[in-house]
This record gives C-alpha cells, sequence and structure tokens, in this order.
C-alpha cells in the first residue's frame, strides 16, 4: 500500500510527543508500505535527520513555514475564528503544493497527524485518516480553569472554537483515532465513539532498567521543557513537594531533563535540583534516578515520560488524570497523588525502602511490556487503512 504522511513537524529528533508518536508509526507501518512524508518544520532540518527518516520513507518533501509566515497566519486565523492551533502552521499558499505532494504520489491512503493539518487535506477525496492525538479543546479547557482571570477571556474563546473545530473535520475523514479513552471521552462530538484509540507504544528494547546500583539523582522528571503542562508540574514540584520531602531528607537530588527549557524552568535550578537541558540519549536520564515523579495536571493524551520511565523499572507517582490514559494498577505498578503532602510522602517511602522500591519497579516494567508496543499499537492504524481500500473497491 502506497500511504502519505502529513505532519506539521519533520518527526525527529525526538523531544516531543507527537514526533516521537509518528516517527513509531511509520518505522512500522514502513515495513509493509511505502511511505511517502510531507512535513512542515519552523526549522532548517539537518541532512543527517533527513537521512535517518529515508531508511523507511521512499519520498520526504519538507516545506519551511517562515516567522512572518506564521504571525500572518495567526492573524488571519483570529479574524476567520479558525483555532489558533491550527492557524498557526496553516498556511494557505502551501496547501496547492502540499496536495500537488500527494497527487503526484498517488496514495491508497492519507494519514494526518493532527487536527493542525486537517485544513491541507479535509477537502480530498482520498481515503483518509486523521490522528486527534489528543483532545486538543479539553487540554484548553483545563488550562482556562488555571489561568489568571485575564487570560480566561482568551482560553475561553480558544476552547470553544477548538471544540467546533474538532466536530467539524471529524465528518470529513474517513476514519479519526485518538491516543487514550480518556481523551475520546472528553471530545464534544456525537458520535465521538467511533474514533478508534490507538495508543502509543514504548521502545522496550531501548528502555532498559539501569542493572547498576549506582544513582545520581534521587528523583528524575523528564519532557519538552518549553511545554506549558510540563513547566507548571515541575515548578509545582520544587516549589511545593520538594520543600517537605527535604524535611525528611535534606540531601535528596532531583534532576529535570528536557530540551528547551524555559527562563522559569531554568530559576529553578539549586543544590538540591538540576536542570540538564537537551540530553542526547534520555535514557541515561532515566536511568540516573531511583524514582520518577510527574505532578502533571494540566495536557492532555498519553504521557510517553511514564510509560519509558516505567519501561526502565522506575517506580513513578503521578496524577490520577495520567494514570487514567493507562490503567496501571495503582500501589501495585504506579503510585497516584494530588496535593503536595501527598507526593512527598510516597517519595520518602519509596526512597527509604530499597525492597519496594525494586519490587514496584519490576512491576512497572512487567505492566509495559504487556500492554503497550509500538508493533500492535501500529497493527490498528494497518487495519483501519486496509479497511479504506476495501471500502473503495467495493
Amino acid at each position: 500500500m502506497k500511504l502519505v504522511v502529513i505532519t506539521s513537524r519533520f518527526p525527529y529528533p525526538l523531544e516531543k510527543g507527537d514526533k516521537l508518536r509518528l516517527y513509531h508509526q511509520i518505522k512500522e507501518l514502513s515495513k509493509n508500505h511505502q511511505i511517502t512524508l510531507i512535513a512542515l518544520s519552523e526549522h532548517f532540518v539537518p541532512f543527517e535527520h533527513i537521512k535517518h527518516l529515508q531508511y523507511f520513507c521512499a519520498n520526504i518533501h519538507i516545506l519551511r513555514l517562515r516567522k512572518w509566515h506564521i504571525l500572518f497566519n495567526l492573524i488571519r486565523g483570529f479574524l476567520i475564528r479558525m483555532p489558533l492551533q491550527v492557524s498557526y502552521f496553516y498556511a494557505p499558499y502551501l496547501k496547492k503544493t502540499i496536495q500537488n505532494f500527494i497527487q503526484s504520489a498517488q496514495p491508497d491512503h492519507v494519514y494526518c497527524q493532527l487536527i493542525r493539518m486537517a485544513p491541507y487535506v479535509s477537502d480530498l477525496n482520498n481515503p483518509k485518516t486523521l490522528d486527534f492525538q489528543d483532545a486538543f479543546s479539553a487540554g484548553m479547557r483545563r488550562r482556562t480553569q488555571q489561568s489568571p482571570f485575564w487570560l480566561k477571556w482568551f482560553f475561553q474563546l480558544e476552547t470553544k472554537r477548538l471544540q467546533n473545530y474538532e466536530q467539524a473535520v471529524f465528518e470529513k475523514f474517513t476514519h479519526c483515532t485518538i491516543i487514550s479513552q480518556q481523551d475520546q471521552a472528553a471530545l464534544q462530538i456525537p458520535n465521538k465513539e467511533q474514533i478508534t484509540i490507538v495508543p502509543n507504544g514504548v521502545d522496550i528494547n531501548f528502555f532498559q532498567p539501569n542493572i547498576s546500583t549506582a544513582r545520581s539523582y534521587d528523583l528524575v522528571f523528564v519532557g519538552n521543557m518549553g511545554y506549558h503542562p510540563n513547566v507548571e508540574a515541575v515548578k509545582f514540584l520544587v516549589h511545593e513537594i520538594l520543600p517537605i520531602i527535604k524535611i525528611h531528607l535534606p540531601n535528596v537530588k532531583l534532576l529535570i531533563a528536557g530540551a528547551r527549557p524555559t527562563a522559569a524552568v531554568k530559576n529553578l535550578a539549586s543544590e538540591n535540583v538540576y536542570i540538564s537541558g537537551w540530553v542526547g540519549n534520555i535514557l541515561t536520564a532515566y536511568q540516573s534516578a531511583k524514582l520518577f515523579i510527574a505532578p502533571l495536571f494540566l495536557g492532555s493524551g498519553q504521557q510517553n515520560k511514564i510509560l519509558e520511565a516505567m519501561a526502565c523499572g522506575l517506580p513513578c507517582i503521578t496524577t490520577p488524570q495520567v494514570n487514567n490514559a493507562i490503567h496501571a494498577s495503582v500501589n501495585e505498578t504506579i503510585f497516584i497523588a494530588e496535593k503536595a503532602e501527598e507526593f512527598a510522602t510516597l517519595a520518602v517511602n519509596l526512597l527509604n525502602d530499597n525492597v519496594l522500591r525494586e519490587r514496584i519497579g519490576e512491576q512497572a516494567r512487567q505492566f509495559v511490556e504487556q500492554r503497550f508496543g509500538w508493533q500492535s499499537a501500529t497493527a490498528i492504524l494497518e487495519r483501519l487503512f486496509n479497511n479504506s481500500t476495501d471500502l473503495q473497491s467495493v
């Protein structure tokens, strides 16, 4: 089968969740299908990154989004009531180019990642699948609730526009997918049960437990540190949770690892807190700590960082919202907290109990091995694509 995959970011390197998801999907799909990749990019893509994807793609087209184009896109989108999440990436002058690439590829199916790319292909007659990935409107709604009063109007407006747009594009695709049942339920779309759940996986051959007993840090948080929900999570961790832990463990060490740390994140650095920035091999960050802690209250979707940490045999402490997407057994494969005191108590207990840490880490690893593999997750996509081909031939 010939596939065209269209995305808003070149899916390598893997420093963002959407890039990680698409990269592994392309890698698995390339085993049985010929792939043409069409990717927007705000930045120059180095040849070595392109070369990495050439192993999996027959053709690669990269289209640059210039800064002044983005500004124009946002102004235009606001005036025509398009969500900024979509208008940021939608440049009308690129639409004809993208559709020419698609026509030239003569695909059996078009796979579109995220609603932000839907305007480029929604009017095509090709069989096509849209990956919502997350319920963006739900994430924006939660952000509205936590924003200062002078910004609430803006986030409320964006939430409403996202809800309307998600519903509109749902009708224009042969199939739609989403990352979790929690996100499916959060969409304000009639017949949303028709949206197929395609979870993320974990490369369990790469993410492995550290067989050494040496650990440089007690706690670790990993993520794109320019992403607002991650920024808010580490601020809560450092300002609210860590001081309570330090009462019992004064020398506790926390690693915050991930690309694009904001000034607010960098300012969290202290004797107890190390901000690494971009890490070439993120496995080293996981393997350098005793446990993973993620007080994530904003955002949506399935948190790859949790599954990766569990695959590395790390006990994880996170929120109910995060666990609702993966359904791990509480107090057996994962720990759940909502208040700073609850996070701190769990962390202190785990850090003081080597046997408990090891047992939970082993069970967490087993949970990921049994439930989250990229091969099985991507097979769901393949069935959708094949079903579309069958329908076309009828």
